[in-house]
């Protein structure tokens, strides 16, 4: 008996032929942290204006960016 290929949902998270994620819709990152560190890093978020995956994407490029040096 053959398998059934597996389906995508409509959740919008791939577009074309390709898989690859669409530019407009985020792609979920899911990991713990300690309950301490998400305090800190959503006030820290929230005291500069920044919305929490704006942190994420700029601490992970300065990150990168100290690393190439």
């Amino acid at each position: 008996m053959a398998k059934a290929p597996k389906t995508t949902s409509n959740s919008g998270r791939t577009s074309g032929k390709t898989g690859s994620p669409k530019p407009d819709k985020g792609m979920p990152l899911n990991f713990k942290v300690s309950a301490d560190f998400r305090r800190e890093f959503k006030t820290y978020a929230a005291q500069h204006n920044k919305k929490l995956n704006q942190l994420l994407y700029e601490s992970f490029a300065a990150l990168v960016a100290k690393h190439v040096e």
